[in-house]
């Protein structure tokens, strides 16, 4: 990969966080809002790596890969479906799915955004400087999940099983991109989730829950965090003995 000075990766990073986080405070509910700050993400990206954007961002994937993101996406749409609906809305939760097809490309956007993000641009920055993938995935996968309760603070409290869940999901995320260089099956799993997941407002004995709170309901699920962690496991005994250490890695190095 082309040398990248410490300023330009400063400034590519400070420029992309910005963009990134803006629309979560300035356009709070806008279904479009994600769709500026992709742009600038990508632009800032084109400027400051060139060539190597593709790869830094986890953009370079072969027709192959594409094809396998799309048929990962299409088969965990209806089984996310049908967890939420048999395993997770159990009384008193109940889930009221509202019709707004624009929500959906507000979901696009946001997943595209955190995989570019908090997935691809940080693990390669992160791997760049620490060569330990292993420890990078569980590190990330530990701050993902932290963050998520320190955002929706103090208006809720999301407990350990939540957490837990989260933690796997990121895990999961984390090491496929590692292994493979590229966001797509990632994606295709957080997109699958998220378009379920939060296209429908959640009652407890019919008390609307605030998104925070549907944490503990939902992804807090013991089945949900059974299924996770299980995942996670099975993706993990899977890839980690052929995770890439820096000399190999298809991610490519920031030197």
């Amino acid at each position: 990969m082309t040398s990248r000075g410490p300023v330009a990766v400063f400034v590519a990073t400070s420029v992309t966080l910005a963009a990134y986080l803006f629309p979560h405070f300035a356009l709070p509910g806008v279904w479009w809002r994600g769709i500026p700050a992709a742009a600038v993400i990508l632009l800032t990206g084109a400027l400051f790596f060139g060539r190597d954007m593709p790869r830094v961002y986890g953009l370079s994937m072969s027709a192959r890969s594409v094809a396998l993101s799309v048929a990962l996406l299409a088969a965990l749409l209806p089984a996310f479906s049908w967890a939420l609906r048999e395993l997770v809305l159990v009384s008193p939760l109940t889930a009221e799915r509202y019709d707004y097809p624009l929500a959906h490309v507000h979901q696009f956007f946001q997943v595209f955004n955190d995989e570019v993000v908090l997935r691809a641009a940080l693990l390669t920055i992160l791997l760049a400087a620490f060569p330990h993938p292993r420890l990078v995935i569980f590190g990330t996968a530990v701050l993902f999940a932290v963050a998520h309760h320190v955002v929706y603070r103090p208006a809720a409290f999301i407990d350990w099983p939540a957490l837990l869940t989260i933690f796997a999901f990121a895990g999961i995320a984390n090491t496929l991109f590692v292994r493979f260089g590229h966001i797509g099956y990632g994606f295709a799993l957080h997109l699958a989730w998220n378009l379920d997941r939060f296209n429908s407002w959640y009652s407890i004995d019919g008390v609307p829950l605030t998104e925070g709170n549907s944490f503990n309901y939902v992804e807090g699920n013991r089945w949900v965090v059974a299924l996770s962690i299980a995942t996670f496991g099975a993706v993990w005994a899977t890839f980690r003995k052929t995770l890439p250490d820096r000399d190999n890695s298809p991610l490519g190095v920031l030197r």
